[in-house]
């Protein structure tokens, strides 16, 4: 097996790039550009009711002054500020689950050429400690009340971002180290604490090309991903979408690859006979001079994303995917000579769950978006209210900056608003030879450049032009940083089901660690917030939410694949028991809303919600729940023996009114059924979950057009 150096057909020659002459770039702001999510105003629309949560967010008088074409609000500020105090207020805004997005207005910057082993059973010594927000300790008194606390004495080794790592002196067992942590996180100013086994040896796996991929261990400028895993081992099968060149079978994604499709619209381009059709096999983007004159072989592009995604790791063969949980969703939108974005957005819109006619509906909406691609220009209409649908669905979406030495405000769809956009850096911790920079590169992630063993290692296929043989290979860009930072934001969608957008980028940036000392990267505004950091990012945010709202308690969902049917429940006794007893049957989804399990705790216009159950004899076998007085009375009085009342209260939660809308400050509960024999509902508000079950063909049942039936706090 060769491991050639095999060209990166959509990143871009490598060009040599003199960081030294990088400028800064600074100013004012005198405007906020916003979206807000389409279920809270039509876009355009600026109703009272959101200039007042935004006025309260940013503590500011926001005015309108206009609107983008595609219904963004142009808001400006009573005085303009520096860009800090703008960073600060877009993100107040971003944690919004009424915005989509929210972002600085600048003056556009002319664009510039510039020349393992069995974790539980290895001993560790460290901890992570996540404080609340805005505590500032006396750190010798407090490790003295710690070192107290757990029985041994604690160091402050260093802080990632928001967390600290503190040491024990001397080893201990994972099951201590657990015990201490949950002793640390009853103290007041701890929001979190959790083991960290050691780096060099916890979660590293036995594939053998591990060594070879310093961007995921590197000390210097990789991701840290192995105490990201040790955080956040289970991504509840999250889909991410790899909108490129198709994909092909390799034993190291065996697993791990859903049913995609096609979206070429040119025989010719797609090479495969025909033009979208079901198979997002990638055929090779091989050029004999025809496409511009320049001759080169077949990369299989998309291959080589999806193996820094998502290659299994811990099974013997092969590399480590950053997030080897995630089920990959192929979405084939480039063949001969690149593509066109008529293809792109239809493949991003079917990517996000959004129908597209005359193509079978996804029943696995993705939760990220992987766009290694891109073209020069602006980010037209068409593109930008394209990632604003793909949005309002729950979509992440990542986007490589481009490999043109160039300001990625000139290269769509990275210069887009919403999306997370990256550059790379190489293995020395500094921006590329090739990497696009400027003001809207959120962060950096490893990306490879020139020498050989500093370029990034992956997936491949032997074939020249078309494929033949899987294979392993070398290769740089942007377009191989970008799946390096959405596999990090897959873990944190599984870590919290409920996690925005807004928030995953601002987890991704804020604790992003800086570049080397020395490095023109560390002026403001030019690689962006800094190098990405999975354990960081993945320890900044609570499992599940963190603490629920104030009197309330989760309502988990789980599965059961054998029957397809969903239960909830927000008892946590009966869910420890199903844990317990039945976990082999009935898995935890990962989803989850808040609801009272005591009236006098919640407001007082909250409704008891019913369930009653049919047994297996029904050929039902299934739960059903409703916070409508009506409901509950009608199944009680139509299906006797049927469905057995089993509690008029299972919890109490608010619920819509007769338009299907919400209270502020909850989030609309949807329910779904699924038109069967065995009549099994399933109640989410997760919107990309939604439009999953819409296009799985289960009928939505609820209060308006969107049909809610209840109202969770959050």
């Amino acid at each position: 097996m060769q491991h050639a150096i095999r060209r990166a057909a959509l990143t871009g020659a490598l060009l040599t790039l003199c960081v030294t002459a990088l400028p800064a770039i600074a100013g004012t702001v005198s405007t906020l550009r916003v979206m807000l999510h389409p279920y809270l105003a039509a876009p355009g629309e600026f109703p009272a009711v959101a200039r007042a949560t935004l006025e309260a967010a940013t503590g500011r008088t926001l005015t309108l002054s206009g609107t983008t074409r595609t219904g963004a609000l142009e808001l400006d500020l009573p005085e303009a500020v520096s860009d800090e105090v703008a960073g600060a207020l877009v993100k107040k805004l971003r944690v919004d689950r009424g915005v989509l997005w929210a972002e600085p207005v600048v003056a556009k910057v002319a664009a510039r050429s510039a020349p393992a082993v069995d974790a539980d059973r290895e001993p560790g010594r460290r901890l992570l400690v996540r404080l609340n927000d805005g505590a500032t300790p006396d750190w010798p008194a407090l490790l003295r009340r710690l070192s107290t606390l757990v029985g041994t004495p604690l160091t402050l080794v260093r802080q990632i971002a928001h967390v600290y790592v503190l040491e024990t002196g001397s080893e201990q067992s994972i099951g201590t180290l657990r015990a201490m942590a949950g002793l640390i996180q009853t103290q007041p100013e701890v929001r979190y604490a959790d083991p960290v086994r050691r780096a060099a040896t916890f979660a590293a796996p036995d594939d053998p090309y591990y060594p070879q991929q310093w961007g995921l261990h590197s000390p210097l400028a990789g991701i840290n991903v192995e105490t990201a895993w040790a955080l956040q081992p289970d991504l509840h099968d999250v889909t991410v979408a790899v909108v490129d060149t198709g994909i092909l079978p390799h034993p190291d994604l065996v697993g791990h690859v859903l049913p995609g499709y096609d979206f070429i619209s040119n025989p010719d381009r797609a090479r495969d006979g025909d033009a979208r059709d079901p198979n997002p096999r990638d055929e090779g983007d091989w050029s004999a001079g025809d496409c511009g004159g320049a001759e080169y072989s077949s990369f299989f592009h998309g291959l080589f994303v999806a193996g820094v995604l998502a290659a299994n790791t811990n099974n013997g063969i092969g590399i480590a995917g950053i997030a080897s949980g995630v089920q990959i969703l192929p979405v084939r939108v480039l063949g001969k000579c690149g593509g066109t974005f008529e293809d792109v957005l239809e493949g991003m819109l079917w990517a996000a769950g959004v129908p597209i006619a005359g193509v079978p509906p996804n029943a696995h909406p993705a939760k990220v978006i992987n766009l290694s691609l891109g073209g020069y220009g602006a980010c037209d209409q068409a593109m930008q209210e394209t990632i604003d649908l793909a949005l309002a669905q729950g979509s992440v979406i990542v986007a490589a900056a481009g490999n043109a030495t160039i300001e990625a405000a000139d290269v769509a769809p990275a210069n887009c608003s919403g999306v997370i956009t990256v550059g790379a850096h190489g293995a020395l911790g500094q921006l590329t030879s090739y990497s696009n920079f400027g003001r809207r590169v959120d962060l950096t992630a490893p990306g490879g450049d020139r020498p050989v063993p500093d370029l990034i290692f992956g997936l491949t296929n032997d074939g020249p032009t078309v494929p033949t043989e899987p294979s392993y290979g070398y290769a740089a860009g942007t377009s191989f940083a970008a799946p390096m930072v959405s596999g990090v934001a897959a873990m944190l969608v599984a870590r919290d089901s409920l996690v925005t957008g807004g928030r995953v980028l601002d987890l991704l940036t804020g604790t992003a660690h800086d570049w080397p000392a020395g490095s023109p990267c560390l002026v403001p505004n030019v690689c962006g917030a800094g190098m990405l950091d999975a354990a960081a990012a993945v320890g900044s945010l609570l499992p599940g939410g963190g603490a629920a709202p104030a009197g309330t308690t989760p309502v988990v969902e789980y599965y059961r694949a054998d029957l397809d049917h969903y239960f909830i429940t927000a008892d946590p006794a009966e869910a420890a028991w199903i844990d317990a007893n039945l976990g082999d049957i009935f898995k935890r989804t990962g989803n989850y809303f808040y609801a009272w399990l005591d009236p006098a705790n919640a407001p007082a216009d909250v409704q008891p919600v019913c369930r009653f159950y049919a047994n297996a004899d029904t050929l039902i076998n299934s739960h059903y729940y409703s916070a409508n007085f009506d409901e509950c009375l009608a199944v009680l009085l139509n299906w006797p023996g049927v469905w057995e009342l089993e509690t008029a209260s299972a919890f109490y939660i608010q619920t819509p009114d007769a338009d299907g809308h919400c209270p502020q400050h909850t989030l609309p509960v949807y329910r779904f059924f699924n038109a069967r024999q065995d009549a099994n509902h399933r109640y989410t508000v997760d919107l990309s979950v939604r439009r999953g079950m819409n296009n799985r063909a289960w009928v939505a049942e609820g209060a308006g057009q969107a049909a809610v039936v209840f109202c969770s706090p959050i």
